[in-house]
Parts: structure tokens; sequence; C-alpha cells
């Protein structure tokens, strides 16, 4: 065994990387890898490790171990084929990893820490709570520190592939909010549902409840596979998307953590009173076989608990996305993977899938070594071979992704450093056969599944816009007493989650149509139709009060930007206009803005950076930093996007040019440029190649003043005059040509 012995210098407090001093070494060296067996006691079985995520202030050096657990052959210590790259991974881990090593299969310290009577758990624990899925927080609206630390208080986020929430678990979910929770529901941007401001004393109990009735939190958070995304949509005859629905579950069953770690401290030990609801969509597969079948080329690590993830489990967060050729609403190129359905020529039959890898959001200001990416082409994959060859990417990223700096351990920083052709040729060691060609495919088009759609199996779905995924009831708008009304009133209707936070409602007989539809209307909530576009293609992260990462708020600005964004683009003749805008009030880009044709990233109290250029799809690239507006006040968000704007509508090649077209087809430095010579109100004196052509007028007719003032500013909103939009008004009421 290697014995480790760390201290960390107070430069580095911040980013916990230690020094290491070797004090004795035997090393074996499979494959040129290197195995770390750290020291152990007690016969073996207690680990010694440091308390990583708190700051070493005494200067003493303590011991830490991230080596491979017992009977473990491969990991990151000892990767089963090597690759040269900038970090090993042997000398030294970042923090997260060391009280991962130490938790006993994500046991400890959370076992003592929730047997406690505090209202909080300790740092270590943090980090294996994620795991179980939940997150500790803090009510940040509270200005005084002593008032804070009274707030501690727990989020939840459910794992359920697909999005799928049958009806009976969402009348569960709604129960549990208003009895331990602060009343409501967040959609999540990757189809799940977070419970917000749950107690310590009753996280059992709320995590116990979601289990025994077929759901659950495993892997909701944490440094393994997160939930798994896929469009929002119910189409029993459609192979491709139902195919889309059972790998995608079976990959959530596939790479679950084994550990019985979950079973022990929320359900003492016993199994859940249902089975998950999913299970039997996926019972064809023998997925327990799948999970332990070894090729012989490394990618069963040999631990006696986690054949695949090993001690550690994962650097960071690992994300998986499926979709049909064509339907990008899931945002596909933000995953660690990204699957694509390909069926063969009959419609009916699978036959593989596309493979891109490597795409990721979190970054962070000023680091040019964090950044956003978008995934890569790996190539294609028979059906025969996709279990393996998903469980050779993970593989991959277990043994070769970065340890030790947590800010560049998601996969993208590997396929970056790599190249996605070293990188291929390296997956292809443990899969044991060369991936295939990329299959071409049609253009990409962002498809939210809003509004009514027929499932072709005689019921309907009907696509409900949430905005910003906030399932609450305000006097305006009750959303979650309107859903809880539609599963109680509706038999068999359920929901489906969407990547852009909103809700399908599936499986409505075509004799409840009417119904549904005044059941929603009779609690205010908006059918899409009178949902306007900025808002409809609009996401947001929770941000303040709870997120502890937060610079400034995202969440509750979201509504006014819109509002504000519409009303300019009204004024500016650019009513018809929309696009894809996202806010998050930090970097870390939980709400995908830098895929977004236009994104405000939180830079600072009220003040966001500006993103322009996203695919108007989000397919295959990025947008990119105003460099020159890093410190936007929210309150000059007219004055901003006024030139912006205003370039678009003169210099757009075609009427239908989209927003992060236009943008990415000038680039960011002309933008710039153009905002440095432009005037305010300079706009009004600019031609619109693509005006509408204006009515010529040989009669008056009179209207009422206010009314002219209404119709003069929704002609303006199009580019027409007042005249012009009254005839077309009149022609199209009288059906005249």
């Amino acid at each position: 065994p290697i014995l480790m012995i760390f201290s960390k210098s107070a430069t580095m407090a911040k980013t916990h990387v230690f020094t290491v001093t070797v004090a004795a070494v035997m090393l074996s060296a499979p494959c040129a890898g290197y195995t770390i067996n750290a020291a152990r006691a007690r016969g073996g079985m207690r680990r010694c490790a440091r308390r990583a995520a708190e700051p070493c202030m005494d200067g003493k050096a303590e011991l830490a171990d991230f080596g491979l657990g017992v009977g473990q052959k491969y990991g990151p210590t000892a990767p089963a084929h090597p690759m040269e790259k900038p970090w090993s991974n042997v000398l030294t881990q970042e923090g997260v990893q060391i009280v991962k090593a130490a938790s006993n299969d994500l046991r400890d310290p959370l076992v003592s820490d929730m047997a406690n009577e505090e209202i909080f758990v300790s740092k270590d624990s943090i980090h294996i709570l994620k795991h179980h899925g939940s997150y500790m927080q803090q009510n940040r609206d509270l200005k005084k520190k002593a008032e804070r630390e009274k707030s501690y208080q727990f989020m939840l986020r459910l794992k359920v592939p697909c999005g799928e929430v049958p009806g009976p678990l969402f009348r569960e979910l709604d129960e549990l909010s208003n009895k331990y929770g602060q009343g409501d529901l967040r959609a999540t941007t990757r189809q799940a549902f977070q419970l917000h401001g749950v107690l310590k004393g009753d996280l059992k109990a709320v995590v116990s409840t979601i289990a025994n009735v077929g759901s659950h939190t495993y892997g909701g958070c944490g440094d393994i596979n997160r939930n798994l995304m896929t469009p929002a949509v119910h189409f029993p005859n459609n192979a491709a998307y139902m195919y889309c629905q059972k790998y995608s579950k079976a990959l959530a069953d596939l790479f679950k953590p084994m550990s019985s770690a979950f079973n022990e401290i929320w359900l003492d030990g016993e199994k859940a009173a249902t089975v998950e609801y999913w299970q039997k969509d996926i019972e064809e597969f023998k997925l327990d076989e799948v999970r332990t079948y070894d090729n012989g080329n490394g990618i069963i690590t040999g631990h006696p608990v986690e054949p695949i993830y090993g001690r550690t489990y994962l650097p960071k967060k690992f994300k998986i996305a499926f979709t049909v050729p064509g339907d990008n609403g899931v945002d596909l190129y933000i995953n660690d993977i990204g699957c694509v359905v390909i069926m063969e020529a009959d419609g009916e039959t699978l036959a593989g899938f596309n493979i891109v890898v490597g795409g990721g959001m979190g970054r962070a200001h000023k680091n040019e070594a964090t950044f956003a990416r978008a995934a890569s082409h790996l190539g294609y994959v028979r059906k025969e071979v996709f279990f393996e060859a998903m469980k050779a990417i993970l593989a991959v990223q277990r043994d070769h992704g970065n340890r030790e700096v947590r800010s560049n351990a998601r996969l993208k920083y590997l396929v970056h450093t790599l190249g996605i052709d070293d990188f291929r040729t390296l997956t292809e060691k443990y899969l044991g056969e060369p991936f295939e060609p990329w299959r071409p495919l049609p253009e990409w088009k962002y498809i939210d599944w809003m509004g009514w759609h027929d499932q072709g199996d005689g019921k309907h779905m009907l696509g409900v816009n949430i905005e910003q995924g906030r399932v609450r009831d305000t006097p305006e708008m009750r959303i979650k007493s309107g859903l809880r009304a539609i599963v109680d009133n509706f038999p068999g209707v359920d929901l489906l989650l969407t990547p852009s936070q909103s809700v399908v409602l599936r499986n409505i007989r075509a004799a409840d149509r009417q119904g549904v539809e005044l059941c929603l209307r009779m609690h205010g909530i908006k059918l899409i139709d009178e949902v306007d576009a900025l808002t409809r293609k609009s996401i947001a992260c929770p941000a303040f009060p709870l997120c502890g990462l937060a610079i400034t708020e995202a969440e509750r600005v979201q509504p006014n930007i819109n509002a504000r964004l519409t009303q300019q683009l009204k004024e500016m003749g650019l009513g018809n206009t929309d696009f894809v805008t996202r806010t998050t009030g930090c970097p870390n880009g939980c709400a995908r803005p830098y895929m977004a044709e236009l994104a405000f990233v939180g830079s600072g109290p009220n003040m966001y950076q500006l993103w322009l250029g996203g695919h108007p799809a989000q397919a295959e690239r990025t947008a990119q930093p105003v460099e020159s507006i890093f410190r936007m006040k929210l309150s000059e968000l007219e004055q901003t996007m006024e030139p912006i704007f205003a370039m678009y509508k003169a210099q757009r090649l075609t009427q239908d040019e989209a927003f992060g077209a236009f943008c990415h087809r000038v680039g960011i430095p002309t933008i710039e440029a153009f905002i440095a010579e432009y005037q305010p109100g300079a706009y009004k004196e600019m031609v619109d190649p693509f005006a509408p052509q204006l009515t010529p007028t040989d009669a008056t007719v009179g209207i009422d003043s206010a009314l002219l003032t209404r119709v003069e500013f929704e002609a303006a909103a199009r580019g027409y005059d007042a005249a012009t939009l009254v005839d077309l008004l009149v022609r199209e009421a009288f059906d005249m040509d």
C-alpha cells in the first residue's frame, strides 16, 4: 500500500489542493497505470481520511486515502488503459474525492449526522447527501447571520427518467410539499421535481414516502449519473420516441448507485414498499446482468459493491439525454452523453444510436480554464453493443476524468483535452470495437410540445407553460391546485415534465379535452396561445433566496425581463420576433444559458454578463459572451439591448433570420463595434429591409382615441401603420382577399 501524507498551505485553502509527501511506496503498474491501495486499519475496513471540506488550519499533516477499494482493480489511480494528459489523479485529488473515499459507500458521516439533534449536517455530509438527492440550503434573504443560522433547510430532487410523474406520485408530492416543504414544487431543467424547505428532522419521512410510492431521490444529485432526459411526449405508436423513453429508463437503472446506503439510512434497511413505476418498461433488458457483465477490457472495476463506478464514483456529475432525429427540445449538446435514436428504413425497428459526448455548461467568470462546451459527435453504435458503449464512456470518465481540480472534472474537459479523435480511440479500447461513422441527420428544431397534440392512440396531450418551473398557487394563478385537480378528476392523466420547466399532461380522453381546459382556466392557468413568445422560450435557475452559489436573481426577475424585452421589441417594430432567452444567478449555467440566443448570466448584485448567438435549436455550438458587457445593470436592460435589436432589424439577411443565427453570423466584435457607434433612438431612422408594404388609404373612418393609440402601438410592433393594420384585420374578419 501507499501512505499519503497531506498538508495544505494557506494559499490553497479555497481550492482544497493538497501537497503530498510519500511516506512509503509500493506500486504495481498494470497497463502502465498505478494502483494505490492506501493505508487501512482495523482489519482493513476503516478508511483514514481527512475532513477534506474544511480548511486545515493547524498546519499538521493528515492522512488521506483515495486509492482503490478492496478488490478493485481499475479506477482513477489505476486506469485500465493509460492515456497521456495533464493530470494523473495518483499523487493528489481534490477534497470531495477524499470525502467520497471515506464515506463507506455513501454512508459516512451522513449516518451519524442524521442521528444527532443539529438542524444541519456537517460539510462532509453535504457532499454525501447530494448522492441521496438532497442539498442543504439557507434562506439568503435573511440579512442577519444569526437568523440565517436558524434557517437551515433541505431541497430534495427526484430522479424521474423521461420526466414521467404519474398522477398518484404528483398527488403525494403535493401533500408532502404542503406538510413538510414550503408549499410549492419546482420543475427543473432536467425534467424532475424539486421540493424545497424540508427540515432535517423531516427528511427521512419525506424521502421514505417518495420511495414507498414508487419513485426515489437516489442519484438526483451527486457525482453519479443524474436524471435522464427525453422529449416530453407520449406517442405509443411512434417507435422512435418509445425507444427514447425505454432506453432512457434502462440507463437510469444501469447507472444507479448499487450501495445499499439509501435503504439503510432512509428505509431502515428495508426495500421500498413499491417498485419504481418505470421498472416494468425495462424488464426485457436484464440490467443486473448487463451491469456486471465484464468484457475483459477494464470497464468493470472489481469493486464488490459498485462494479461500474468503483469506490469514489465519478469525478463530478454526469448527464445523459435521448432524442429522435430533428427534435432538440432536450438541449442534446449540453450533456455528457447525448443519444439519438436511429431507426431502420421500416421506421419500426431500432438500428442503433448516434452518440455525442462532452457537453456541459458550468464555468467561472474570469477563469479561462473553465468554459461552456457543446458536445462533439463521437459516432454511431449498433443497438447490440449500445449498453457496453455507454459503460465504456462512463468508465473512461471514471478512470481519466480530472479529480485533481474539481472545476475541471466534467467529461467535457477530458474530451477537450484529448480531442474527440483520441477520446474515441481511448473509449474503443474499453469497448473492444470501433465506433461506426455518425449517421446523417435532418436539421434540428427546438420543439417544446406546448398546446394540444394527438397521441395517436385516441388520447391527447396538452402542454402547459409553467413560468420558470415554479408550481405554486398565487392569487392570480393557482398552478399547483390546478394540476392537482386535473389528476384527481381525470383518471389516467399523468404529467411529463419538460426540459423547459413546463408540463405536458398526457392520456387525456377526447371527451375530456374541454373539461381539462375549463379546469385549467378556473385556476387561472393560461393555455399556450395566451403566453407570449419570450416567456414560452425562457427558462431560469432558482438563484436567490436558497441557492448558495447565486450572485444575483434569476427566477424572480425572469418574468420582468421577458415583459420588458417584449415591450421593447414591439416599440422597435419587431413585435413578431422571438428567441430563446435564459437567465442564471451565477456562471455555473444550470439553466443552460450558454446555448441560448440571448442570455443573462449573473456577474454581481443585479448585474449580468450578456451572451449572444446560440443556435435557435440549441444545436452544435454555444453562444459567446459580449466581453464589453460584463456587468449590465438590470435597470439598464433596454438601453443595452436597443443597439443590438436595431442592428438585427436593419442588417438581417432575411425576414425570418433567427436572432441567434444573426448574432453568430456577424460575430461579437462586429456587434460591439456597432454598439460603440450607436446613438440612442437611432433605430427610428433606420430602414427595415423587410418592412411590410403599407396599404394606401383613400378614405377615413372615425375611431375612439384610446383605441387608436392601441392600434398605432400594435401596428408599429408589427412594422405597419395604423391604417394597414386595420385594413388587414377587417379583411381577415370578413374573409376578403
